[in-house]
Protein backbone atom coordinates (compact mmCIF):
# COMPACT_ATOMS: atom_id res chain seq x y z
CA UNK A 1 0.00 0.00 0.00
CA UNK A 2 1.36 3.41 -0.98
CA UNK A 3 0.33 6.71 0.54
CA UNK A 4 1.08 10.04 -1.05
CA UNK A 5 1.01 13.68 -0.03
CA UNK A 6 0.50 14.80 3.54
CA UNK A 7 -2.58 12.67 4.12
CA UNK A 8 -2.76 10.59 7.27
CA UNK A 9 -2.38 6.98 6.04
CA UNK A 10 -4.86 5.78 8.66
CA UNK A 11 -7.62 7.78 6.97
CA UNK A 12 -7.22 5.71 3.80
CA UNK A 13 -7.89 2.43 5.63
CA UNK A 14 -11.32 1.12 6.56
CA UNK A 15 -12.31 0.59 10.18
CA UNK A 16 -12.40 -3.19 9.70
CA UNK A 17 -8.90 -3.15 8.26
CA UNK A 18 -7.62 -1.00 11.11
CA UNK A 19 -9.13 -3.42 13.58
CA UNK A 20 -7.38 -6.48 12.15
CA UNK A 21 -4.05 -4.66 11.86
CA UNK A 22 -4.27 -3.44 15.43
CA UNK A 23 -5.38 -6.83 16.74
CA UNK A 24 -2.45 -8.60 15.13
CA UNK A 25 -0.08 -5.95 16.51
CA UNK A 26 -1.42 -6.40 20.04
CA UNK A 27 -1.31 -10.20 19.88
CA UNK A 28 2.29 -10.17 18.66
CA UNK A 29 3.87 -7.32 20.60
CA UNK A 30 1.83 -7.18 23.80
CA UNK A 31 0.76 -10.79 24.27
CA UNK A 32 3.93 -12.32 22.78
CA UNK A 33 2.11 -14.72 20.46
CA UNK A 34 3.94 -16.06 17.44
CA UNK A 35 2.79 -15.50 13.87
CA UNK A 36 1.76 -19.13 13.45
CA UNK A 37 -0.45 -18.98 16.56
CA UNK A 38 -1.99 -15.68 15.47
CA UNK A 39 -2.76 -17.12 12.03
CA UNK A 40 -4.46 -20.12 13.58
CA UNK A 41 -6.50 -18.04 16.05
CA UNK A 42 -7.67 -15.59 13.38
CA UNK A 43 -8.10 -18.28 10.74
CA UNK A 44 -5.87 -16.59 8.20
CA UNK A 45 -2.57 -17.63 6.61
CA UNK A 46 0.75 -16.93 8.29
CA UNK A 47 1.88 -15.09 5.15
CA UNK A 48 -1.06 -12.73 5.55
CA UNK A 49 -0.18 -12.17 9.22
CA UNK A 50 3.33 -11.18 8.16
CA UNK A 51 1.99 -8.89 5.46
CA UNK A 52 -0.48 -7.24 7.87
CA UNK A 53 2.30 -6.65 10.44
CA UNK A 54 4.37 -4.90 7.81
CA UNK A 55 1.38 -2.78 6.86
CA UNK A 56 0.79 -1.93 10.54
CA UNK A 57 4.35 -0.57 10.67
CA UNK A 58 3.82 1.45 7.50
CA UNK A 59 0.75 3.23 8.85
CA UNK A 60 2.24 3.84 12.30
CA UNK A 61 0.26 1.33 14.41
CA UNK A 62 3.51 -0.45 15.28
CA UNK A 63 6.35 1.87 16.20
CA UNK A 64 9.76 0.59 17.20
CA UNK A 65 11.76 2.53 19.77
CA UNK A 66 15.28 1.70 20.86
CA UNK A 67 16.03 2.71 24.44
CA UNK A 68 19.76 3.06 24.96
CA UNK A 69 20.97 2.08 28.45
CA UNK A 70 22.72 4.70 30.54
CA UNK A 71 26.39 4.99 29.64
CA UNK A 72 25.88 3.60 26.10
CA UNK A 73 26.46 6.13 23.29
CA UNK A 74 25.47 4.44 20.04
CA UNK A 75 23.75 7.61 18.77
CA UNK A 76 26.86 9.67 19.46
CA UNK A 77 29.06 7.01 17.86
CA UNK A 78 26.93 6.95 14.70
CA UNK A 79 26.96 10.77 14.48
CA UNK A 80 30.77 10.81 14.63
CA UNK A 81 31.05 7.99 12.09
CA UNK A 82 28.96 9.98 9.63
CA UNK A 83 30.62 13.36 10.27
CA UNK A 84 34.19 12.09 9.91
CA UNK A 85 33.53 9.16 7.55
CA UNK A 86 34.86 6.64 10.09
CA UNK A 87 34.39 2.89 9.94
CA UNK A 88 33.59 2.67 13.63
CA UNK A 89 33.63 4.72 16.82
CA UNK A 90 33.58 3.32 20.36
CA UNK A 91 32.71 5.85 23.08
CA UNK A 92 33.57 5.18 26.71
CA UNK A 93 31.65 6.90 29.48
CA UNK A 94 33.68 9.61 31.20
CA UNK A 95 33.05 8.97 34.90
CA UNK A 96 34.46 11.43 37.43
CA UNK A 97 37.00 9.83 39.74
CA UNK A 98 37.54 6.74 37.56
CA UNK A 99 40.69 5.97 35.59
CA UNK A 100 40.04 7.03 32.00
CA UNK A 101 43.09 5.25 30.59
CA UNK A 102 42.02 1.92 32.08
CA UNK A 103 38.46 2.38 30.78
CA UNK A 104 39.77 3.11 27.29
CA UNK A 105 42.10 0.12 27.50
CA UNK A 106 39.33 -2.20 28.64
CA UNK A 107 37.00 -1.15 25.81
CA UNK A 108 39.79 -1.32 23.24
CA UNK A 109 40.75 -4.81 24.42
CA UNK A 110 37.15 -5.99 24.04
CA UNK A 111 36.92 -4.39 20.60
CA UNK A 112 40.10 -6.13 19.44
CA UNK A 113 39.06 -9.49 20.88
CA UNK A 114 35.76 -9.20 19.00
CA UNK A 115 37.01 -7.92 15.64
CA UNK A 116 40.48 -9.39 15.02
CA UNK A 117 40.63 -12.41 12.72
CA UNK A 118 43.20 -15.07 11.90
CA UNK A 119 43.79 -13.38 8.53
CA UNK A 120 44.98 -10.14 10.14
CA UNK A 121 48.49 -8.74 10.26
CA UNK A 122 48.67 -6.28 13.11
CA UNK A 123 50.91 -3.26 13.61
CA UNK A 124 51.35 -1.55 16.97
CA UNK A 125 52.88 1.75 17.99
CA UNK A 126 54.71 2.15 21.29
CA UNK A 127 55.16 4.31 24.37
CA UNK A 128 51.44 5.01 24.89
CA UNK A 129 49.60 4.62 28.18
CA UNK A 130 46.41 3.76 26.28
CA UNK A 131 48.11 0.95 24.37
CA UNK A 132 49.66 -0.35 27.57
CA UNK A 133 46.23 -0.47 29.22
CA UNK A 134 44.77 -2.19 26.16
CA UNK A 135 47.33 -4.98 26.05
CA UNK A 136 47.12 -5.48 29.81
CA UNK A 137 43.33 -5.86 29.58
CA UNK A 138 43.39 -8.42 26.75
CA UNK A 139 42.85 -12.10 27.46
CA UNK A 140 45.15 -14.79 26.16
CA UNK A 141 43.64 -17.16 23.59
CA UNK A 142 44.82 -20.74 22.94
CA UNK A 143 44.33 -20.44 19.18
CA UNK A 144 45.94 -18.12 16.65
CA UNK A 145 44.12 -14.77 16.55
CA UNK A 146 46.34 -12.90 14.07
CA UNK A 147 49.24 -13.90 11.85
CA UNK A 148 51.88 -11.37 12.86
CA UNK A 149 52.36 -8.41 15.21
CA UNK A 150 54.83 -5.82 13.90
CA UNK A 151 56.39 -2.89 15.73
CA UNK A 152 55.67 0.33 13.81
CA UNK A 153 58.20 2.61 15.47
CA UNK A 154 61.50 2.17 17.21
CA UNK A 155 61.93 2.84 20.90
CA UNK A 156 61.93 6.56 21.58
CA UNK A 157 65.20 7.91 22.95
CA UNK A 158 66.44 5.85 25.88
CA UNK A 159 67.37 2.18 26.11
CA UNK A 160 64.53 1.77 28.61
CA UNK A 161 62.10 3.05 25.99
CA UNK A 162 63.38 0.53 23.46
CA UNK A 163 62.91 -2.31 25.94
CA UNK A 164 59.41 -1.05 26.72
CA UNK A 165 58.47 -1.06 23.00
CA UNK A 166 59.82 -4.58 22.59
CA UNK A 167 57.86 -5.86 25.61
CA UNK A 168 54.64 -4.30 24.31
CA UNK A 169 55.03 -5.98 20.92
CA UNK A 170 56.05 -9.27 22.50
CA UNK A 171 53.11 -9.32 24.92
CA UNK A 172 50.55 -8.56 22.23
CA UNK A 173 52.02 -11.26 19.97
CA UNK A 174 51.86 -13.76 22.82
CA UNK A 175 48.23 -12.87 23.60
CA UNK A 176 47.21 -13.34 19.96
CA UNK A 177 49.48 -16.36 19.26
CA UNK A 178 51.15 -14.38 16.50
CA UNK A 179 54.68 -14.08 15.18
CA UNK A 180 56.34 -10.90 16.55
CA UNK A 181 58.37 -8.58 14.32
CA UNK A 182 60.57 -6.29 16.42
CA UNK A 183 62.13 -3.02 15.33
CA UNK A 184 65.51 -3.02 17.06
CA UNK A 185 66.26 0.64 16.54
CA UNK A 186 65.54 4.02 18.13
CA UNK A 187 62.67 6.09 16.78
CA UNK A 188 64.98 9.09 16.56
CA UNK A 189 68.63 8.60 15.85
CA UNK A 190 71.29 11.15 16.78
CA UNK A 191 72.05 11.75 13.12
CA UNK A 192 71.06 10.74 9.61
CA UNK A 193 74.20 8.62 9.35
CA UNK A 194 73.29 6.63 12.46
CA UNK A 195 69.75 6.18 11.14
CA UNK A 196 71.11 4.82 7.85
CA UNK A 197 73.29 2.39 9.79
CA UNK A 198 70.26 1.00 11.61
CA UNK A 199 68.36 0.75 8.33
CA UNK A 200 71.12 -1.46 6.92
CA UNK A 201 70.46 -4.08 9.61
CA UNK A 202 68.76 -7.21 8.21
CA UNK A 203 66.32 -7.62 11.12
CA UNK A 204 65.24 -3.97 10.89
CA UNK A 205 64.69 -4.28 7.14
CA UNK A 206 62.61 -7.44 7.61
CA UNK A 207 60.31 -5.74 10.10
CA UNK A 208 59.91 -2.73 7.83
CA UNK A 209 59.06 -5.10 4.96
CA UNK A 210 56.33 -6.64 7.12
CA UNK A 211 54.51 -3.30 7.15
CA UNK A 212 53.39 -3.91 3.57
CA UNK A 213 51.20 -6.83 4.75
CA UNK A 214 49.46 -5.02 7.60
CA UNK A 215 45.67 -5.14 7.71
CA UNK A 216 45.19 -3.51 11.12
CA UNK A 217 47.13 -1.01 13.22
CA UNK A 218 46.54 0.15 16.78
CA UNK A 219 48.10 3.42 17.85
CA UNK A 220 47.83 6.19 20.37
CA UNK A 221 47.51 9.82 19.36
CA UNK A 222 50.34 12.03 20.54
CA UNK A 223 50.01 15.73 21.30
CA UNK A 224 52.42 18.49 20.46
CA UNK A 225 54.35 19.61 22.41
CA UNK A 226 55.02 16.06 23.54
CA UNK A 227 53.28 14.53 26.53
CA UNK A 228 55.20 14.15 29.82
CA UNK A 229 55.38 10.38 29.22
CA UNK A 230 57.08 10.84 25.84
CA UNK A 231 59.47 13.41 27.26
CA UNK A 232 60.37 11.05 30.10
CA UNK A 233 61.24 8.37 27.56
CA UNK A 234 64.40 10.17 26.57
CA UNK A 235 62.78 11.98 23.66
CA UNK A 236 65.65 13.42 21.66
CA UNK A 237 63.85 16.18 19.77
CA UNK A 238 66.15 19.16 19.73
CA UNK A 239 64.99 22.65 20.69
CA UNK A 240 65.37 23.98 17.16
CA UNK A 241 63.41 21.02 15.79
CA UNK A 242 60.57 21.63 18.22
CA UNK A 243 60.48 25.27 17.16
CA UNK A 244 60.37 24.21 13.49
CA UNK A 245 57.44 21.88 14.21
CA UNK A 246 55.65 24.71 15.96
CA UNK A 247 56.09 26.96 12.91
CA UNK A 248 54.57 24.21 10.74
CA UNK A 249 51.42 24.34 12.87
CA UNK A 250 51.86 20.80 14.22
CA UNK A 251 49.18 19.75 16.73
CA UNK A 252 49.84 16.01 17.05
CA UNK A 253 51.58 12.89 15.85
CA UNK A 254 51.03 9.20 15.21
CA UNK A 255 54.16 7.04 15.23
CA UNK A 256 56.10 10.33 15.34
CA UNK A 257 54.65 11.34 11.96
CA UNK A 258 53.46 14.87 12.57
CA UNK A 259 50.30 16.60 11.29
CA UNK A 260 48.78 20.06 11.50
CA UNK A 261 45.35 21.16 12.71
CA UNK A 262 43.68 20.05 9.46
CA UNK A 263 45.26 16.59 9.68
CA UNK A 264 47.69 17.32 6.86
CA UNK A 265 51.04 15.54 7.15
CA UNK A 266 54.03 17.82 7.58
CA UNK A 267 57.56 17.24 6.27
CA UNK A 268 59.88 18.39 9.04
CA UNK A 269 63.65 17.97 8.88
CA UNK A 270 63.41 15.67 11.90
CA UNK A 271 62.14 12.88 9.62
CA UNK A 272 65.68 12.46 8.32
CA UNK A 273 66.60 10.98 11.73
CA UNK A 274 63.41 8.96 12.14
CA UNK A 275 62.80 5.20 12.04
CA UNK A 276 59.05 4.72 11.87
CA UNK A 277 56.37 3.65 9.43
CA UNK A 278 55.93 6.31 6.75
CA UNK A 279 52.70 8.21 6.18
CA UNK A 280 52.03 6.57 2.82
CA UNK A 281 52.41 3.05 4.19
CA UNK A 282 50.38 3.95 7.27
CA UNK A 283 47.49 5.26 5.18
CA UNK A 284 47.42 2.02 3.15
CA UNK A 285 46.51 -0.07 6.21
CA UNK A 286 42.79 -0.94 5.85
CA UNK A 287 41.82 -0.63 9.54
CA UNK A 288 43.58 2.14 11.45
CA UNK A 289 42.54 2.10 15.12
CA UNK A 290 43.32 5.03 17.40
CA UNK A 291 42.92 4.74 21.18
CA UNK A 292 42.99 8.17 22.81
CA UNK A 293 40.98 10.27 25.23
CA UNK A 294 41.09 13.27 27.51
CA UNK A 295 40.35 16.87 26.56
CA UNK A 296 44.05 17.68 26.38
CA UNK A 297 44.11 15.50 23.24
CA UNK A 298 40.96 16.91 21.60
CA UNK A 299 42.75 19.01 18.96
CA UNK A 300 45.14 16.19 18.03
CA UNK A 301 42.33 13.61 17.83
CA UNK A 302 40.17 15.92 15.69
CA UNK A 303 43.06 16.49 13.28
CA UNK A 304 43.88 12.77 13.12
CA UNK A 305 40.36 11.73 12.12
CA UNK A 306 39.86 14.74 9.83
CA UNK A 307 43.04 13.88 7.95
CA UNK A 308 42.22 10.18 7.59
CA UNK A 309 45.04 8.95 9.83
CA UNK A 310 42.47 6.88 11.71
CA UNK A 311 39.24 5.24 10.55
CA UNK A 312 38.38 3.62 13.89
CA UNK A 313 38.36 5.74 17.06
CA UNK A 314 38.06 4.63 20.68
CA UNK A 315 37.64 7.65 22.92
CA UNK A 316 35.68 9.09 25.85
CA UNK A 317 32.25 10.74 25.89
CA UNK A 318 33.53 14.25 26.65
CA UNK A 319 35.92 14.24 23.71
CA UNK A 320 33.26 12.62 21.49
CA UNK A 321 30.71 15.35 22.23
CA UNK A 322 33.27 18.06 21.53
CA UNK A 323 34.25 16.42 18.25
CA UNK A 324 30.70 17.00 17.02
CA UNK A 325 31.10 20.74 17.59
CA UNK A 326 33.03 23.06 15.31
CA UNK A 327 36.55 23.74 16.58
CA UNK A 328 37.01 27.07 18.32
CA UNK A 329 39.35 29.56 16.69
CA UNK A 330 42.67 29.85 18.46
CA UNK A 331 43.38 33.08 20.32
CA UNK A 332 47.00 32.81 19.22
CA UNK A 333 47.06 31.53 15.62
CA UNK A 334 50.35 30.51 14.07
CA UNK A 335 52.03 33.31 12.19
Amino acid sequence: MTFTGDDDPLVSISTDQLRILTKIAVLYHEESKGQAEIAKNLNISQARVSRYMKQAEEVGIIRTAVVQPFGIFVGLERALEKKYNLREVVVVDRIAGSGLVNRLGSSAAKYLETTLSSDDYLGISSWSTSLLATVEAMRSRPRKIVQEVSQLIGGVGSQEAQMHSTRLTSQLAQLTSAKPNFLGAPALSESTAIRDAFLSDTAVRQTMASWEKLTVMIVGVGTFPASPMLRASGNSIKDEEELALMKLGVVGEICLRYFDGDGKATKPEIEKRMISIGVRDLMKIPRRIGIAGGMEKLEAIRAAISGGWLNVLITDSEVANNLLESPRASLFPNK
